[in-house]
């Protein structure tokens, strides 16, 4: 989310054009059977993006990096809806205030990564659903405040399979303050901080710091 709202009407169409891209891609993983298979092709068209797009949030002269794809960060959940809904309001830039609602807590994650994640739906977007998560290799390996795994509203959704929610750690990414002050993010709450390192999806060049 840009800080400053003032954009011109080409702006405005590539930014169109970026999000019609975004969705096109993750369309191609959403609806493989195996996310490991489209894994290579997703990254390679992210940087692409990422380097050629006018929209693209990355500075000059930048690129983003992945760690190697690592399965026992692969998996498929269940979803336990929250019986009373948690809000809380986060900065937005330039959209303003931005409210979140804790709306389900996944199922199948903690025997391998210690606790299970909060799901939340954006007040704004319409709606749209949010997985920003915190690991041990935030501030080091990894952007500090966090990387997402979900956000439907900009097209970020890996899709079901046999009914259960497919949660792919290797396709996390950084949000775009990560790379361009001129941005502001949701950053991840501290419910959904994880006690191990995430070894898997975006991840800072050597040498980079925040």
């Amino acid at each position: 989310m840009l800080k400053n709202n003032n954009m011109s009407c080409d702006s405005i169409l590539s930014l169109i054009d970026w999000r019609f891209e975004m969705a096109a891609l993750y369309q191609r993983v959403s609806s493989s059977e195996s996310l490991k298979d489209v894994w290579p092709s997703f990254i390679a068209e992210r940087k692409r993006l990422y380097q050629t797009h006018k929209q693209s949030p990355l500075q000059r002269g930048k690129s983003i990096t992945f760690f190697d794809y690592d399965p026992a960060f692969s998996f498929e959940v269940s979803l336990r809806p929250l019986s009373a809904i948690n809000s809380q309001t986060v900065n937005g830039g330039k959209d303003g205030l931005i409210h979140l609602n804790a709306v389900a807590i996944t199922s199948g994650l903690a025997p391998s990564l210690g606790v299970e994640l909060t799901i939340y739906q954006l007040a704004h977007y319409g709606g749209g659903l949010f997985l920003p998560f915190r690991d041990d290799t935030n501030g080091d390996l990894s952007y500090g405040g966090g990387r997402y795994l979900i956000d439907t509203a900009k097209s970020a959704w890996l899709g079901f399979k046999s009914d259960r929610l497919r949660l792919d750690f290797n396709f996390s990414y950084f949000p775009s303050c990560a790379h361009n002050n001129s941005y502001i993010c949701p950053l991840s709450p501290p419910e959904n901080r994880l006690p191990i390192a995430i070894k898997a999806g975006e991840k800072w060049e050597p040498n980079n710091t925040e």
